[in-house]
């Protein structure tokens, strides 16, 4: 497989954008352009519990290992200081 270089970097294959929502999917492809290789996937990953990069961390890291190579995911929180950060990624 060709190595493919993107803003600096070496990539030997396309990074896989794990989703099912289509605008998400269109936000990604308008803010990387063609400066990163990618595809897209949706992928049923779980709806995990914790602080916001714990759970990001992790869903990365179980669609890595579903798909077999480099991922990006994408998680939203809602958080309002006045609720000490609630509701968080529990909206």
């Amino acid at each position: 497989m060709a190595a493919v270089k993107a803003s600096g970097l070496v990539l030997s294959r396309p990074v896989t954008f794990v989703t099912s929502n289509a605008k998400k999917l269109e936000e990604v492809r308008t803010i990387l352009g063609e400066s990163i290789p990618f595809q897209s996937l949706k992928l049923d990953v779980p709806e995990l519990q914790g602080e916001p990069e714990d759970i990001s961390r992790e869903k990365a890291r179980l669609a890595a290992i579903e798909v077999g190579g480099p991922v990006l995911v994408e998680d939203t929180c809602l958080c309002f200081n006045a609720l000490k950060g609630l509701p968080g990624p529990y909206m």
